[in-house]
């Protein structure tokens, strides 16, 4: 994983053109092709390795497998290119505002190439009250909830998803949704749409103009999905080291003091694995360089095991969810807020039907009763059990 981590240090800095040598593996230590496309692609470092290859050190076998997983996955953004400016098209035509997250836009606004960060999900965000219109214009044209987010408007559970959570999942045709309606399931610690709405920027490519956060918002927003992730993927941490080396992304800032914990830990953690950009405040430096060490090495260690696997401990993903909102959390609201998400997730209020919480809250506390019972007889007997941990696309 060090060697991955290395490769990935040193192509950001070609990327940056700051010339580089290549990157050996630990002396007496030799990577199979296998063993670096496998992490490459549990990364997602393929738009990022497979640009230079041999310039990296790999060997030509192994630069030409992450450069033929590149190419592979640059037919599936041109999919996806198409289908994202006819998302945000139909919302804009519906006059709802809404902004692109993440994915091509991002790769647009930090690098100027829209595969730079490979391909994943389309992530929407719009104001919360417009989340219904969007969600029956989404209906129209063939997305569906995922079953395990499956809630009616108007329900109780529909409700209880908007006030504890801040994205529902849609299955389409060719790419899934992910629909937001604030950045984080904290109220207090990111900024509310109309403010992200204000301060946007909008990246073109294939002839469209889609608005996406700004700079300093989407340095904010990429710090706080990389922390719920528990800084795992390496992909994540690239964006945050493309942002950091904007200028933008700082030009706002009045003090390193405004900057949440979590974006201080992010970028800490960040140094540690790839490095970061000259153009970091100093100020923002003397805090990153008191992040705690216990921090950065656990982020490290996990890095190498990037999913709960095998017999999961029950309650053990419920803990380091809450153990996240606590330390997103930025008001007293958002720690009680943080409670009920932790208590009645989205996949056990899925739907139920009930309009109100007196009959909605005994079904959905039953529910979350048994599948903790069905989740410790799984444990005890040592049954390989499916992570309810969801499957994140940085």
């Amino acid at each position: 994983m060090r060697h991955v981590r290395d490769l990935a240090r040193a192509a950001l800095a070609l990327e940056a053109g700051i010339p580089t040598a290549a990157v050996t593996p630990p002396e007496g230590v030799r990577f199979d092709t296998e063993d670096v496309v496998f992490a490459v692609t549990r990364h997602r470092l393929a738009s990022l390795l497979g640009t230079y290859g041999t310039d990296l050190g790999l060997t030509e076998e192994t630069a030409l497998a992450v450069a033929d997983l590149r190419s592979s996955q640059r037919q599936l953004l041109l999919v996806q290119q198409l289908e994202l400016g006819d998302v945000q098209g139909m919302v804009a035509a519906a006059g709802i505002p809404c902004l692109v997250l993440k994915g091509l836009p991002l790769a647009v606004q930090t690098t100027g190439d829209p595969g730079a960060r490979g391909p994943g999900d389309i992530d929407l965000l719009v104001p919360p009250a417009s989340v219904p219109d969007v969600h029956h214009l989404l209906g129209r044209h063939g997305w569906v909830l995922r079953d395990d987010g499956d809630v009616t408007p108007g329900t109780w559970a529909w409700n209880h998803v908007l006030r504890n959570a801040c994205a529902l999942t849609y299955v389409g045709p060719g790419s899934n949704i992910d629909l937001h309606w604030r950045l984080d399931t904290t109220l207090d610690s990111l900024p509310c749409f109309d403010d992200l709405w204000a301060r946007r920027t909008c990246v073109t490519f294939g002839g469209r103009e889609l608005p996406t956060l700004g700079p300093s918002d989407a340095l904010a927003q990429s710090a706080f999905h990389s922390a719920k992730d528990r800084w795992r993927w390496l992909r994540s941490l690239v964006d945050i080291h493309r942002l950091a080396g904007m200028e933008e992304s700082w030009a706002g800032l009045r003090s390193a003091a405004d900057l949440h914990r979590l974006e201080i830990s992010t970028l800490g953690v960040t140094q540690a694995s790839l490095g970061l950009p000259a153009g970091v405040p100093t100020e923002v430096l003397d805090r990153i360089d008191r992040v705690a060490s216990h921090t950065v090495r656990r982020a490290l260690h996990d890095q190498e095991r990037p999913a709960l696997k095998g017999s999961v401990t029950p309650g053990l993903e419920s803990a380091l969810n809450f153990r996240y909102l606590l330390a997103a959390s930025s008001t007293p609201r958002d720690v009680a807020r943080s409670a009920a998400a932790i208590s009645l997730p989205v996949k056990v209020v899925s739907g139920i039907e009930s309009r109100t919480a007196w009959t909605g809250v005994p079904v959905a506390t039953w529910r979350r009763v048994v599948r903790l019972r069905q989740r410790t007889a799984a444990w005890v007997r040592h049954e390989p059990a499916a992570t309810d941990e969801a499957v994140h696309t940085p």
